[in-house]
């Protein structure tokens, strides 16, 4: 099992993009840059090894700094891509997720707990 926590409130998917002036098309917003590097900085500190091969399952833990209603499956886009090409290759190799939704206003946080899948 690996544990790695992510410091912060978490982000949603739905702030990350916003609409191009002129355009049909999204782009991601400097907010979610901002956390996507925060997000990439604190991982790398956490993980030293290569990244890890085969099927995982992965339980994302968000800890929200207030009780707002919200969408947990909205929160893991930026972390999960974050860790592709370091703690896993690419995040398809998530077959089983978990998703809980906490508080705790005086130390908001993801933790992710990881867990390879054996083959039978």
């Amino acid at each position: 099992m690996i544990k790695l926590i992510i410091q912060g409130n978490p982000f949603s998917v739905n702030q990350q993009y916003i609409r191009k002036k002129g355009a049909a098309k999204y782009i991601l917003s400097n907010e979610a840059r901002v956390y996507g590097d925060l997000v990439g900085w604190q991982i790398k500190v956490q993980w030293k090894n290569k990244p890890l091969e085969g099927d995982l399952e992965v339980s994302f833990y968000y800890f929200f700094n207030d009780k707002k209603r919200r969408d947990h499956l909205n929160f893991n886009k930026i972390i999960a891509d974050r860790c592709n090409q370091i703690v896993w290759y690419d995040d398809s190799q998530i077959k089983i997720s978990h998703h809980y939704t906490e508080y705790d206003n005086q130390n908001p946080r993801v933790e992710i707990i990881i867990k390879q899948i054996k083959k039978q």
